[in-house]
C-alpha cells in the first residue's frame, strides 16, 4: 500500500480544539497522570504559543491533521550553540499508526525545522513502552533518567 504524503505547517489558534482533543489522546495512550480536560488543554495550547515560546506543528495528510509536536530551543551549555530542541509532545493520531506516518512525520519535522548537528531532547515516561520502543527506531538513545517521589510526611497528633 502506498503511503500518502504528510505535510507539516504551523498551527494556528483556529487549530487548537482538534490539538486538545489529540493532546488527550496522547495523555491517554501513554497513560501519563496528567488529569487535565480538553479545554484545558486548549487553553495550555494557547499559553504555550502565546506566552511560553513553543512552537506547535501538525503534520497533515490529505488535508487532515493527522498529528502534531510541540517543541521549542532552550539553553543548554553543553552544546556549542549554546542550545538545544527540547521536543515536549510528538503525537500521530491511533487510525494513522503503524503505516509510517510517525517516522514519516519525525523526519519532517527535522529536515524542515531543524539544522544539522542541532540536538533534540525529548522524554518518554515509563508508562509507554511503545513511545521507547518508537524513539529507539528514529535513531534516539537514551541518556539520562528522571526519578520522582511523593513526599509523604508523618502526620503528628
Amino acid at each position: 500500500m502506498l503511503q500518502e504524503t504528510i505535510e507539516i505547517r504551523r498551527a494556528t489558534a483556529e487549530d487548537f480544539d482538534k490539538l486538545a482533543m489529540l493532546n488527550r489522546e496522547l495523555i491517554e495512550d501513554e497513560k501519563h497522570r496528567n488529569p487535565m480536560t480538553v479545554p484545558e488543554l486548549k487553553e495550555r495550547f494557547l499559553r504555550f504559543v502565546n506566552c511560553e515560546n513553543w512552537t506547535v506543528d501538525l503534520f497533515i495528510q490529505n488535508g487532515e491533521i493527522v498529528g502534531f509536536a510541540t517543541h521549542r530551543f532552550e539553553p543548554d551549555n553543553a552544546e556549542p550553540s549554546g542550545q538545544r530542541i527540547y521536543l515536549r509532545q510528538f503525537y500521530i493520531s491511533r487510525q494513522h499508526r503503524r503505516s509510517g506516518n510517525g517516522r514519516s512525520a519525525l523526519e519532517l519535522l527535522i529536515q524542515s525545522r531543524f539544522n544539522d548537528k542541532e540536538r533534540i531532547v525529548l522524554e518518554v515516561v515509563e508508562t509507554n513502552p511503545g513511545g521507547k520502543a518508537f524513539w529507539s527506531r528514529t535513531g534516539f538513545d537514551p541518556y539520562s533518567t528522571i526519578m520522582e517521589r511523593v513526599v509523604e510526611k508523618a502526620t503528628t497528633e
